[in-house]
């Protein structure tokens, strides 16, 4: 008898939960399917692919530029603050103290990419008569250039 009344009291507290668990709408606790944020992040890839493949072209497209001497050329793709900040005339001058140091540019290497803060920046390595560099482009959501930098190439 006693593991009768037990059996009740073990199912009167159960049932409560039961009848709590069914009163429950199933949207409070949907998830969405797997295969919505996989799409979300398939977009996501594409967009970030599209943005680095046209800094890596507005990179590629300043450093030609660059190294054949056409500096206004190679600051046509500056966004707004990189057009005030740095003259078609500034950047010649930099790039011929770069010319004077390292000697002309003699080829460049595979270019890096990584996304950061809202930027595509892309590593471009550069080979110069005496010695390399990287060059830094980093580039806006609209794909203008938005920093650029050089570096001491790291490693042999």
């Amino acid at each position: 008898m006693q593991r009768l009344s037990m059996a009740f009291v073990l199912l009167g507290l159960a049932l409560p939960g039961l009848t709590f668990a069914a009163a429950q709408h199933p949207a409070e606790n949907a998830r969405g399917h797997p295969a919505s944020s996989a799409h979300a992040n398939a977009l996501a890839g594409q967009t970030d692919a599209a943005r680095i493949e046209a800094c890596t072209s507005a990179a590629n497209t300043m450093i030609g530029n660059l190294g054949k001497g056409d500096a206004k050329a190679a600051t046509m793709d500056f966004d707004s603050t990189m057009q005030a900040n740095l003259s078609p005339d500034k950047l010649a001058e930099v790039w011929q103290q770069v010319e004077h140091q390292m000697g002309k540019l003699q080829g460049r290497g595979t270019p890096q990419n990584v996304m950061y803060q809202g930027h595509t920046i892309i590593t471009v390595p550069l080979r110069f008569e005496k010695g390399a560099l990287n060059a830094q482009v980093a580039c806006d959501a609209d794909g203008k250039i938005a920093g650029f930098f050089l570096r001491p190439a790291g490693g042999p």
